[in-house]
């Protein structure tokens, strides 16, 4: 009886470990996506001039529906006064363009732009993805 009870409390344990690293990798995942909208949203203030944030979304989890992985999404719709091509080459040095991850496109309304920037979570495997 005594072996039973301390394989029960073992498995007890083992269970609640693996659910705590789950919490924990979630908050760590949404605290990684709050810091890349906060730093997106702030090159784009600072590399553009007369821009203006017309607004911001941001999600963690399984944004491109592409397998079980967690990802960091960040969208930033803004104005500015530059042609696509020259906003886009404002960012060269600090963003790699692809066609899925990270582009900037124009809006239906002239002068406005969507700068869309996804990257995977720290803690890609966690739950939120699946």
């Amino acid at each position: 009886m005594k072996t039973l009870k301390k394989v029960l409390i073992g498995i007890l344990a083992v269970l609640l470990f693996l659910i705590l690293f789950e919490i924990f990798g979630m908050i760590i995942n949404h605290a990684s996506t709050g810091i890349q909208t906060k730093r997106l949203r702030h090159d784009i203030v600072d590399t553009l001039r007369n821009t203006e944030i017309i607004s911001v979304e941001s999600e963690t989890g399984n944004t491109s529906g592409t397998g079980n992985h967690v990802d960091c999404l960040t969208q930033i719709t803004f104005t500015s006064d530059l042609s696509l091509s020259d906003v886009q080459d404002k960012f060269d040095d600090t963003y790699k363009w692809d066609d899925f991850n990270c582009y900037i496109e124009e809006t239906d309304k002239a002068g406005e732009y969507l700068f869309y920037l996804r990257k995977r979570a720290p803690f890609a495997d966690n739950i939120e993805g699946h």
